[in-house]
C-alpha cells in the first residue's frame, strides 16, 4: 500500500517551477520533473527538471530532452530524420550575409539537400569553378564574341574563379556574352528559384564596361548597342551604357514585357560582391546584394515564365579598358517536381 500511495503523488500534477516556462507537469519524483508538456520548453538553466526528463511541445511536435542537472537544465530537441535535415539545411548549406557564403536569407529556407538526393524535388546546380572549364563553344557554355573576349580560369586566387573578359576594347560593344544552355530553369506557379553568385568587376565606371549576372533565355545579344535587350525572359544583375558608376540594376523580363529597377546594389572595382535574387512562382522575384534584399519585382506580367539559362556578359562600353567579371561561385536551385 505504501508503495501505491508513494506511486499516487508522484502522478500528481504540480505547479512549474517559479521563474521559468510554465508547462504542465505529468509526472515528478523525488529527483525532480521527468515528464511534461506546453508550447516554450523550459529555459536553460531553469530548475526542479530531473536529467533526462522530457518535454514535449504541443505546438510543434518536437520532444526535448534535459541533457542537463535538476539544479540547470539543458532542454535539447530529440533529433529525427526532419528535423536533421532543417538543421543541417539551416546552418550548413547558408553562412552569412556578409562572408563569402551564401547568404541565409536566400537560403536558409531552401529545400536544397531535397533536390540533391531526389531530382524529382528540383533542379540544383552549383560551380566553385574548380574543375575543368569549357573555353569554347560546343561542349558547355556558348561563349558569343563581339570581336574580342574569352573565359579562362584564374590561376592567381585560392580556390576556383572563372574569368568572364572582354579580352579587349576596340569600340563599344567588344566582349563576350556567355551562356550554359543546359543549365536551364523554368519558373512556374508553386516554384522557387533561388539563385546566388559572388562575383567582382575590374572596373564597373559609368560608360566604361557592360556586365551582366543571373538567367535569361537563349540569347546571343543580352546587351546590344549599350542596351540589356527586350527580347528574351530574363532575371540578371546587369550594368549597361546608362548605368551609374559602381552600381548594378535588375531586370524581370517576360518577353518583352520588362521592368527595369536601376541601381540596386554599389559595387568596388576588384571587391567581390555577392549577387542574388529568388523568383517566387510567376508573381515576384526579390532581389539580394550581399545577402541583403534591396529590390522586389512584383508586376506579374514581367516576371519571367519561360526557360532561362546561367547567363553571364562582359563587354565595353568605353575604348579605355577591358571589361573583366571573376566568378567565384553560383549556386541555383528550382524548387518543385519538374515538368
Amino acid at each position: 500500500m505504501a508503495f501505491m500511495h508513494q506511486e499516487l503523488n508522484d502522478m500528481q500534477f504540480i505547479p512549474a517551477p517559479a521563474g521559468v516556462a510554465t508547462p504542465y507537469i505529468q509526472h515528478q519524483t523525488e529527483d525532480g520533473i521527468t515528464d511534461c508538456y506546453g508550447t516554450t520548453a523550459p529555459s536553460d538553466a531553469a530548475t526542479g527538471y530531473a536529467p533526462g526528463c522530457v518535454f514535449r511541445d504541443v505546438d510543434s511536435g518536437a520532444v526535448y530532452i534535459n541533457e542537463g542537472t535538476s539544479a540547470s537544465a539543458d532542454f535539447n530537441q530529440v533529433n529525427t530524420t526532419a528535423n536533421v535535415l532543417s538543421q543541417i539545411e539551416a546552418t550548413e548549406q547558408s553562412g552569412t550575409a556578409a562572408g563569402a557564403g551564401p547568404s541565409p536569407l536566400i537560403w536558409d529556407d531552401a529545400k536544397l539537400l531535397e533536390a540533391m538526393l531526389d531530382p524529382t524535388k528540383g533542379v540544383y546546380y552549383f560551380d566553385d569553378y574548380m574543375g575543368p572549364i569549357d573555353v569554347t563553344t560546343g561542349d558547355g557554355y556558348v561563349i558569343t564574341q563581339v570581336t574580342s573576349g574569352e573565359i579562362s580560369a584564374v590561376t592567381d586566387e585560392d580556390g576556383g574563379v572563372l574569368l568572364v573578359d572582354s579580352g579587349g576594347s576596340a569600340s563599344a560593344d567588344d566582349g563576350v556574352n556567355v551562356q550554359l544552355t543546359n543549365c536551364m530553369f523554368k519558373p512556374a506557379a508553386g516554384r522557387t528559384i533561388r539563385f546566388e553568385a559572388r562575383v567582382k568587376f575590374n572596373d564597373n565606371s559609368a560608360n566604361t564596361s557592360q556586365f551582366a549576372v543571373g538567367l535569361a533565355g537563349v540569347d546571343t545579344t543580352i546587351i546590344a548597342a549599350g542596351v540589356i535587350d527586350d527580347v528574351v525572359d530574363k532575371a540578371l544583375w546587369f550594368h549597361h551604357a546608362a548605368t551609374t558608376a559602381d552600381k548594378m540594376s535588375v531586370i524581370a523580363a517576360r518577353g518583352n514585357a520588362e521592368d527595369i529597377d536601376a541601381d540596386k546594389a554599389t559595387t568596388a572595382d576588384d571587391t567581390y560582391i555577392k549577387l542574388g535574387f529568388v523568383i517566387n512562382g510567376l508573381t515576384s522575384i526579390e532581389w539580394y546584394a550581399n545577402g541583403v534584399l534591396v529590390h522586389t519585382s512584383d508586376v506579374a506580367a514581367n516576371i519571367p515564365d519561360a526557360v532561362m539559362c546561367l547567363t553571364y556578359v562582359a563587354q565595353v562600353e568605353g575604348t579605355s579598358a577591358d571589361s573583366e567579371m571573376s566568378v567565384d561561385w553560383v549556386r541555383i536551385l528550382q524548387e518543385g517536381a519538374r515538368s
